[in-house]
């Protein structure tokens, strides 16, 4: 049976989120959804991953950024109706998260929704999108990202299409180390900071060339 939502959660040496997401997602989700993990091969903590995220889905690759990761965990699950990217840093607290961002899809027969994660209400963050719009595009994330500006790209796709839902009723924590009370900063975060000029780069690009072609395919394919 195909699940009603598979959730794309790329993880690097954070064990202890591992353990909080999958702790929060079977207290708070009321859908059959799928939460499907991706580990580097050469992450030092990838024994500790792999036990906590004991009995959810784990594709281990060589070593990814978080965009094309997210690319890769989703191309592996064609038949599905949604996916979610959520950040190993994302801590779901409202019941029933899953069922009513499911629910703001259909209401508007597909498209981006986005929930509350406490740091930026403008851009979705976490998300979750009508696969159809994976398909079609043949990415969830524009191609060449690493880590930066995949939400962007996903606001400016559901803006331009009118495919866009924030859903300020249901929160999903971004315990960002920006955020008071977040996450302490680390090797994580520390590394991904070294690829955010090359992203803006492009992200500008995308936007010049891409953008317009790529919402022409969104709007096609949820007609």
């Amino acid at each position: 049976m195909t699940a009603a939502l598979v959730v794309l959660v790329p993880s690097r040496g954070r064990p202890r989120n591992v353990t909080r997401l999958v702790r929060a997602c079977a207290e708070t989700c009321t859908l059959d959804t799928v939460l499907h993990f991706g580990f580097d091969d050469d992450d030092p903590a990838f024994t500790e991953n792999l036990k906590a995220a004991d009995g959810c889905l784990t594709t281990i690759q060589e070593r990814m950024g978080l965009a094309p990761w997210t690319n890769h965990l989703a191309g592996l699950h064609p038949d599905a109706a949604y996916l979610a990217s959520l950040g190993d840093d994302m801590v779901p607290v409202t019941y029933g998260w899953d069922e009513r961002l499911v629910d703001a899809q259909k209401d508007m027969g597909g498209g981006y929704c986005y929930p509350d994660d406490k740091r930026r209400s403008d851009i979705p963050e976490a998300v979750v999108i009508d696969a159809r719009i994976v398909r079609a595009l043949g990415w969830f994330s524009p191609p060449g990202l690493d880590h930066w500006y995949q939400d962007m790209a996903w606001r400016d796709l559901g803006s331009l299409t009118g495919r866009l839902r924030y859903c300020p009723d249901v929160v999903i924590e971004h315990r960002h180390p920006n955020v008071p009370g977040g996450d302490p900063s680390d090797a994580t975060y520390t590394e991904a900071a070294g690829s955010f000029a090359a992203d803006m780069a492009v992200y500008q690009k995308w936007r010049l060339k891409s953008m317009r072609r790529d919402a022409g395919t969104v709007a096609a394919c949820l007609a």
